[in-house]
């Protein structure tokens, strides 16, 4: 069983969780807590993933496999034909 925990929100963020729970948005403070928990840790995954497709372009660039164009308007040319 996970254990309590204790921390202090300040002023600004504990008046954001009170309204939460009296508008009706969460049933109590503890499930708002851990709905922004969830959002931060998904977002960290995008996060990651997008990183590891960085490297992964990087590393197609540094290999000469990246298209080179002249202008802006011809990549975004490229880039609607595709979708």
């Amino acid at each position: 069983m996970a254990r309590a925990k204790t921390f202090s929100l300040g002023d600004t963020y504990d008046g954001i969780l009170s309204d939460l729970v009296r508008n009706g948005r969460f049933g109590t403070e503890t499930e708002a807590v851990r709905a922004g928990i969830r959002m931060l840790a998904d977002h960290e995954l995008k996060i990651q993933a997008l990183r590891r497709d960085i490297q992964a372009a990087d590393a197609e660039i540094e290999a000469s496999l990246g298209k080179e164009y002249a202008t802006g308007a011809d990549l975004l040319k490229d880039v609607m034909n595709k979708s």
